[in-house]
């Protein structure tokens, strides 16, 4: 098995974190909370940052 890089393991954390953010989100607006929508967005926005830390780094 081939040994990941950091930047590959970051994005594939980045990945999950949007992935997360983005079910957190539907879920949120689904119920119609606008607290948890922000803080859903908040997350799809640490997953995207650490998408973008990942390519700078690679």
């Amino acid at each position: 098995m081939p040994q990941l890089s950091p930047a590959q393991r970051t994005a594939g954390t980045a990945r999950i974190v949007m992935a997360a953010g983005f079910l957190f989100a539907v879920e949120a607006v689904w119920r119609g909370s606008v607290a948890r929508t922000m803080v859903a967005a908040a997350v799809l926005a640490l997953g995207a940052g650490l998408l973008v830390f990942a390519k700078r780094a690679d």
